[in-house]
């Protein structure tokens, strides 16, 4: 009898212990798809996947596409470029080419006019009678032809056999490797905590924005210094000040222009602290500069790639599979647990094998083909499940 117990008690144990496995497994996969949601929502998720923002005029910050299939004289020609919003890269331009550039801001979808050509009708504007003339205020860089950097190459790009980090400008919005632009040095230890990049091209063209680098990210060394400075000019406008009546100091109105003056001489790209965009100065004078070089958009705090990003992630929150996976797994026993990965793993593997077939055959994979290949699994005989795993 002892003997039987024993056996008993140890095929409860392996059971128990192939169900945490199962357990850990689903969890895993559930994790998998959380980090999916999460890239996806970060760079989608604030965009309209169902109407074209041609209507809407131009959007503060959408996903933006390239469409070299529509346009194939943008390669060499960057007047000849378009870009198609979200909606339109799905339903106007599937199976072409197309170059995603992330997001892009003040941008009108061309899909409908004429920079698609005189013939191409949009899918999701049927109400238009023929293309509409271009859009005049987009702005279209080396991007669009599928190029970045002052390398000019593609990304990814197929001659680098490194993992390569690439950084979004904040004002030209193009895209670069750190090593190609001229930065303050220990740059790369600053990539993680900046919030915002401004590379040195535009600090150039815009010199005024040096005047605030107090506020950007700056080696250990650089950094010391500068607070000392700073602490050194307080210092003596507190001393300044307290040798002066009360009577006689002028208050701080909006008019007063709060540009610091640059403790040191900047050179290079610069790496943005979180919220420095709330420091820029609003007076008068100040705004005629941001408007003079074109960069107003700067003072506003919701135009930044982040802020885009995030309101992305909280659109996604509610619809996540990830809470509703937890929340299902969370509600059934372990035996349905391991039924439940048990189909998973079926399926991704009848997936596999069937994507695999039209990689043989160069085919493109269409709506149409997944709808085909899951409407056939659903109608699959299962295997046996909620059965018993061991015998008591």
């Amino acid at each position: 009898m002892s003997e039987m117990n024993s056996k008993a008690t140890d095929a409860e144990s392996e059971e128990a212990n192939a169900l945490e496995q199962s357990t850990i497994t689903m969890v895993d996969v559930l994790e998998q798809e959380k980090e999916m949601e999460d890239e996806y929502a970060a760079v989608l998720g604030a965009s309209d996947e169902k109407a074209c923002t041609y209507a809407k005029g131009p959007i503060q910050r959408q996903a933006l596409y390239s469409c070299l299939t529509c346009c194939p004289e943008a390669r060499t020609d960057l007047a000849k470029c378009a870009g198609v919003c979200l909606a339109c890269s799905y339903r106007c331009h599937e199976n072409h080419e197309l170059v995603e550039l992330y997001t892009k801001r003040n941008f009108r979808c061309d899909c409908p006019t004429l920079r698609l050509g005189t013939v191409k009708r949009c899918c999701l504007n049927p109400q238009l009678d023929a293309p509409q003339p271009p859009n005049d205020a987009n702005l279209y860089n080396q991007n669009f032809q599928g190029l970045y950097c002052s390398c000019k190459r593609p990304y990814p790009d197929p001659e680098r056999t490194t993992e390569e980090v690439m950084l979004q400008c904040a004002v030209c919005e193009d895209w670069y490797h750190l090593p190609h632009m001229k930065a303050p040095g220990a740059s790369e230890k600053m990539l993680d905590a900046c919030s915002e990049m401004i590379c040195d091209t535009c600090m150039d063209k815009n010199q005024f924005l040096r005047d605030y680098t107090g506020l950007a990210l700056q080696p250990v060394e650089a950094e010391k210094e500068s607070k000392a400075l700073a602490e050194e000019e307080q210092v003596d406008a507190e001393l300044e000040q307290s040798e002066e009546p009360a009577s006689k100091r002028s208050k701080l109105t909006a008019e007063d222009c709060r540009r610091p003056n640059p403790t040191k001489k900047h050179q290079g790209a610069a790496f943005w602290t979180n919220d420095w965009r709330k420091s820029l100065c609003h007076c008068t004078d100040c705004l005629a500069l941001f408007k003079e070089f074109a960069v107003e958009f700067l003072l506003d705090v919701d135009d930044s790639a982040k802020t885009y990003e995030e309101r992305g992630m909280q659109r996604a929150v509610e619809n996540s599979s990830y809470e509703q996976g937890m929340r299902a797994l969370s509600s059934i026993d372990r035996t349905q647990q391991i039924d439940a990965i048990t189909e998973y793993n079926r399926m991704t593997h009848k997936l596999k094998d069937y994507l695999k077939s039209f990689a043989l055959q160069d085919k493109v994979v269409k709506e149409e083909d997944i709808k085909a290949f899951f409407s056939r699994m659903k109608d699959e005989p299962k295997p046996s499940v909620g059965q018993p795993h061991f015998c008591r």
